[in-house]
């Protein structure tokens, strides 16, 4: 049996905003460029404002990109650690998508989210999460937002 502290911690965490973080937030966070700043200040509130969350589809564009992307072996090893260090400190959750026909239901919506753009925003709606992303095509997706009653929002929205 959980104590009351326990319940108590349990309910306030429950309490906070759940936010799906996009590929794009993660990657931008580890540049220098003028969006990286407004990244690296929203990666701060999570776990302290806001519950984050990543999608499996978010991290296995996350995974190639980073294969791609960096060819140096030991950076690679160092932003992956990067990650898992995130995680682990901010007590990020992971979320699987269910219903497999809501990114088709996207696409047809708008034709601009395709791939795994559709994963990562159809696993936002399912799991009741506003989605945290760079993506100007998600962003501009005004329809789906009314739809599905989600929301789509940069990290310059928090900072």
């Amino acid at each position: 049996m959980k104590s009351k502290t326990e319940r108590k911690l349990i309910r306030r965490e429950e309490r906070k905003p759940k936010h799906h973080i996009d590929t794009g937030v993660i990657i931008e966070a580890t540049k220098e460029t003028n969006i990286s700043t407004f990244c690296e200040k929203y990666l701060k509130l999570i776990g302290y404002r806001y519950r984050g969350c990543f999608s499996i589809p978010m991290l296995g564009e996350l995974f190639l990109k980073t294969y791609n992307d960096i060819k140096e072996e030991a950076e690679r090893e160092l932003f992956f650690r990067w990650v898992f260090e995130f995680v682990e400190y901010k007590n990020v959750g992971f979320y699987s998508l269910k219903d497999l026909s809501l990114p088709f239901e996207l696409t047809k919506m708008d034709g601009r989210v395709k791939g795994t753009d559709a994963l990562i925003l159809a696993s936002a709606i399912e799991d009741k999460a506003t989605l945290i992303t760079l993506d100007t095509d998600l962003l501009k997706s005004e329809e789906i937002k009314r739809k599905y009653k989600v929301k789509i929002l940069t990290p310059k929205h928090f900072v």
